[in-house]
């Protein structure tokens, strides 16, 4: 199996944003982190054209993401903002139903996913 690293996202993002959904992307930044819990993919922004939005193509990248995470079975962390103007009770609603959950509290913004092995694992 390959090894998930920068370049491996950076092919993910220009398929996706050259390919799967093109000219329906503004701006899309992944980046390849590691901390003491092993690997992670920080998810910086995810912008929707402006002539593209409200037609679903937020979630199904957001389920791209998710997958990507799975397959490489590491975590996605991110740090929810309103600085593209979209309140943050619906970015927070948007993660939740993306599988992420708050960090600390609802006041510092940072929502984790666990990779469905790690939540399998969980369980038992």
């Amino acid at each position: 199996m390959d090894v998930l690293n920068q370049n491996v996202l950076e092919e993910f993002i220009f398929y996706l944003k050259k390919d799967k959904y093109k000219n329906k992307i503004q701006e899309l930044k992944l980046d390849y982190c590691t901390d003491e819990k092993g690997d992670y993919i920080y998810l910086i922004c995810i912008k929707i054209k402006k002539s593209q939005q409200k037609k679903g193509y937020g979630n199904a990248i957001m389920d791209d993401i998710v997958q990507l995470a799975d397959k490489y079975n590491v975590r996605i962390k991110l740090w929810v903002t309103n600085i593209f103007g979209v309140d943050l009770k619906v970015l927070y609603e948007f993660y939740k139903k993306h599988g992420f959950f708050l960090i600390k509290n609802d006041n510092d913004g940072h929502m984790i996913y666990f990779p469905y092995k790690i939540c399998n694992k969980k369980k038992k």
